[in-house]
């Protein structure tokens, strides 16, 4: 008998909406690693290791459109499998963007600015694979703003010793 969580049919993964009030930024995704709920065997004093080390998710983003804001990461690394459409994963600024089309694999390391835009007249359709750091941060250059474990926030320069004493 098969363990419960372990397998998944993408196709049984439904199809999530997110995208950003005017319409600038819209993704379709599949979650799939979330939808396998296996944990690790493993004594509760090792309770990292039940932290799940990866994400997979399946991304649809249509034409004209971006998945998410320029944005990079402190520690994580996400991996690209383009499965059809045409695109450009654009980094910081002075960088050339690079082409994505089907059959290409992308990646994207820590402090890496990126974002994706579907250039083309199909569907984007692509995984990432995301190694899923217990302390990751992103922070967003054209915004000025960071975001870390679940809030979004902007920073404000101060005085070493300010609101110490």
């Amino acid at each position: 008998m098969e363990p419960s969580g372990v397998r998944i049919n993408e196709s049984a993964v439904s199809w999530s909406e997110w995208g950003s009030p005017k319409g600038t930024f819209l993704e379709l995704g599949r979650e799939i690693s979330s939808q396998l709920t296996a944990e690790a065997k493993v004594p509760d004093e090792h309770a990292l290791v039940r932290h799940r080390p990866f994400e997979v998710e399946l991304v649809r983003v249509k034409p004209g459109k971006r998945p998410f804001p320029l944005h990079g990461h402190t520690l994580q690394w996400e991996y690209y499998i383009v499965l059809s459409g045409r695109g450009l994963m654009i980094q910081e600024a002075g960088t050339e963007p690079i082409p994505m089309e089907p059959g290409d694999h992308l990646i994207q390391p820590p402090g890496w600015e990126h974002t994706i835009e579907n250039t083309g007249s199909e569907d984007l359709l692509y995984y990432v694979i995301a190694d899923n750091p217990v302390d990751d941060a992103c922070w967003y250059p054209d915004s000025k703003k960071w975001a870390a474990v679940g809030h979004v926030f902007r920073m404000v320069e101060a005085d070493y010793f300010d609101g110490e004493e």
